[in-house]
């Protein structure tokens, strides 16, 4: 007997097919079959599957006579012609592991399980990116006699990820919902519900592509098409009514779509056009209302409470709380949240709009993250949602490399502020660089708004909500040599929020003068060129500790607070990387430095703030080292109480100098 039938499924998918049925002759298995069924394809597919036929015997094909639309009708006649002991899918734009089905059968059999879940990784092409779909849920093998006793199992409803055995799918007639999308999730509960006992094991067994910016996009991603929320909800109904002897199930299930399903859709809400969105939002809202409220008070309170001005039909403050639960953290109203309605589903809106399980007020100054809203060609709206930022606060319209840092600011005006909402006012487009090199036309980052105030500092994205700053021109003078960018761009993307890259071209006789010059000067290695420290100041050096990650510690060290206390009686050097835009005066209170050249400086400087294991016990070290939050574990252990503080920082230097 046959020990695997695996069907494959496909449409006009030439390009990728062969992978996929490669990546199943290829089983470490041997004694499968490989059901090709192809939904009526008008590419070169059926010649693909005809030329493996005749070099493979395990190979079988079949066509249906007319497209089906969607995936539940080629996998039910592959389940008709199927004759293994067990049944797993694949589809053909991805593709199994080696030992896919090796280690699901072996698993099944050894647990002596119905249906076994194996880890499916997914894989973003865009960013390279290769992630565990729930990996909560593989982090150990394990066996359960009951879908009721790991609930969990919910998260995981796609049907290509695991092995079934096929009695059981003949017996309880489980096969997939003709003309609806998402049917895994049916088909899936109904074989959970079946089975007598479900393997779970840690293994990947499935490689799933997702492109997200296909020019067709796949049905997972086309969330903004009304077919594809209404086929959603639609058999999320029928998978209640398979539940509906079974409450706690039900609930768990119902949970789950809150967190997940709705989640994804509040997502394109916010991210599509309001027309669109609104009509979205109807559908979703009239299913959700459905949903007994104390499912509700299982999510998130961000989610909770765009949950209730999407049930509530008060799209424009849906829009406000979106900002914060799809938009990065990004509070955009002055809290606390409000409403015109009394009560929802029984409760009223105080118990649907408390968020102080979060505790906002005690998140760091730096760490906040607020709406900076660019309105017109001059002007930037700051949304103050805690009410605390102070009159005289300073911005500054700042271009960020994403591995680097700063690399220019334009400062802003403060014109207004009332109502939780700071005006700036932009006095033009002309960047002052900070790090002195050339901008590298390869170069790109994002637009953010720095809020000084006092002795912190805030840096948050810069939104456009209109489009109508994409393609805008901010020049700098370049201090580099010919072939090196002259502007940054702005671009935006999905979430609306800015970013820029490198444009223009310096070119002429002053920038290859330039470039001579920098040449003459240092000779082919620049890094030996000497520095030059001042005499008549005590010389500290701020050497921070490297992240292990991309994260970047840019804001934690505050040089304009630095410039204000000591500018005239110290001089500080700082690494490239973590400096925040710098005052007219900073030429003579300060200099960055670039990390090649930090043992060459700390020899020659006075003082040195680190939080360097191996060099914080050195003379003249001070021990420094700002609460990063969750990044912190991300450095190493010190044998010394670092000062904690920019306060306690200063007070030490102060009795220094």
């Amino acid at each position: 007997m046959i020990d695997v039938s695996i069907i494959l499924i496909g449409y006009n998918d030439s390009a990728r097919l062969s992978t996929a049925l490669a990546s199943l002759r290829n089983q470490s298995l041997r004694n499968i079959e490989i059901i090709c069924i192809d939904d009526h394809s008008t590419d070169n597919s059926m010649h693909i599957l005809q030329s493996a036929a005749m070099e493979d015997s395990r190979i079988r094909i079949e066509q249906l006579p007319v497209n089906s639309g969607g995936c539940s009708a080629p996998r039910n006649r592959g389940l008709d012609l199927a004759q293994g002991e067990f049944v797993m899918f694949c589809d053909s734009d991805d593709s199994f592991d080696r030992h896919a089905c090796r280690n699901l059968l072996a698993a099944a059999r050894e647990m002596q399980a119905d249906l076994v879940v194996g880890a499916a990784e997914r894989f973003i092409q865009e960013t390279d990116q290769r992630k565990i779909w729930w990996p909560e849920l593989h982090a150990n093998d394990a066996v359960y006699d009951s879908l009721q006793a790991c609930p969990e199992l919910l998260y995981d409803t796609i049907s290509v990820n695991k092995i079934y055995r096929r009695d059981l799918l003949l017996k309880h007639h489980i096969d997939f919902p003709v003309g609806l999308l998402f049917e895994d999730q049916l088909f899936t509960l109904k074989a959970y519900r079946a089975a007598s006992r479900i393997g779970v094991i840690s293994e990947v067994v499935y490689h799933w592509n997702v492109v997200r910016e296909s020019e067709v996009m796949s049905i997972t991603q086309s969330r903004k098409e009304l077919r594809n929320i209404s086929d959603r909800i639609e058999i999320n109904k029928l998978m209640d009514d398979e539940l509906v002897n079974d409450s706690r199930l039900l609930l768990a299930k119902q949970v789950k779509f809150l967190r997940h399903e709705a989640s994804l859709y509040l997502a394109t809400i916010f991210e599509c056009d309001p027309e669109i969105g609104e009509q979205l939002a109807s559908t979703l809202a009239e299913y959700c209302r459905t949903i007994p409220v104390m499912a509700y008070s299982e999510i998130r309170p961000g989610l909770r409470i765009a949950m209730y001005y999407l049930l509530t039909g008060d799209y424009h403050r849906l829009a406000t709380a979106l900002w914060w639960e799809k938009g990065g953290g990004v509070i955009a109203q002055r809290l606390p949240f409000t409403s015109t309605v009394a009560e929802c589903l029984g409760r009223d809106s105080e118990w649907w709009l408390d968020y102080s399980a979060l505790h906002i007020h005690l998140i760091p100054f730096d760490r906040r993250r607020y709406l900076n809203t660019w309105i017109d060609e001059r002007h930037i709206t700051t949304i103050d949602f805690l009410g605390d930022l102070a009159d005289d606060c300073a911005g500054e319209l700042v271009f960020v490399e994403k591995r680097l840092g700063a690399l220019g600011g334009v400062p802003l005006v403060m014109i207004d502020k009332e109502d939780g909402q700071i005006t700036w006012q932009l006095p033009g487009n002309s960047v002052s660089l900070i790090q002195d090199r050339g901008i590298n036309l390869d170069e790109s980052g994002n637009v953010q708004l720095e809020i000084r105030s006092s002795s912190n500092v805030n840096r948050s994205p810069v939104v456009d909500l209109t489009g109508s700053h994409i393609g805008s021109d901010f020049s700098f003078r370049s201090q580099a040599s010919a072939g090196c960018a002259t502007t940054f761009t702005l671009i935006g993307n999905s979430h609306r929020r800015l970013s820029w890259s490198a444009s223009g071209l310096a070119r002429g006789f002053g920038a290859n003068l330039t470039k001579l010059r920098r040449k003459l000067n240092t000779g082919f290695d620049q890094r030996r060129a000497t520095i030059e420290l001042p005499t008549d100041r005590p010389v500290f050096v701020y050497a921070p500790a490297p992240l292990p990650t991309m994260e970047s510690r840019i804001t934690r060290f505050d040089t304009e607070s630095w410039i204000e206390e000591f500018g005239t009686t110290a001089y500080l050097l700082v690494p490239q990387e973590n400096f925040t835009p710098t005052p007219l005066r900073a030429t003579y209170a300060y200099r960055t430095y670039s990390t090649s050249r930090r043992a060459e400086l700390i020899a020659a400087a006075n003082y040195l703030i680190t939080d360097i294991p191996e060099l914080i016990e050195r003379e003249g070290a001070i021990p420094f080292r700002l609460d990063l939050g969750a990044a912190r574990y991300l450095l190493p252990a010190l044998s010394l109480m670092p000062i904690d503080s920019t306060a306690g920082l200063y007070e030490v230097v102060r009795e220094l100098i």
